[in-house]
């Protein structure tokens, strides 16, 4: 299932990236309907960047002629991390406290 926004489709993919990466939908749509720069990525692709609010927004995406929208394949912040799934930090928490100590008594002496 596809979500929309404006005159932009998301691939379920890319919905769910944008959504891990708490990217706004207006600025995956700003970023694709007005970009500081636009590169060919593939034959049927562009790929789109625009600095908003000092994130620099990449946006992979189609245009749909028949459509008049764009279909995001992928969206990112440059320089950003993914969050890591809550289980997965539960699971390393321990490791890092045991890490942290090590690291603080060796500073010690």
């Amino acid at each position: 299932m596809s979500q929309e926004y404006k005159n932009i489709i998301f691939t379920k993919h890319a919905y769910e990236r944008i959504v891990d990466r708490s990217l706004a939908l207006h600025s995956v749509f700003e970023t694709v309907n007005y970009p500081d720069a636009v590169y060919k990525k593939d034959s049927k692709s562009n790929k789109y960047i625009k600095t908003i609010q000092n994130r620099r927004y990449h946006v992979v995406a189609t245009y749909k002629p028949d459509q008049k929208k764009h279909l995001i394949i992928s969206a990112w912040v440059r320089g950003e991390e993914d969050k890591q799934p809550l289980i997965w930090q539960l699971i390393t928490l321990p490791f890092k406290i045991v890490w942290w100590l090590i690291k603080r008594l060796f500073k010690l002496r």
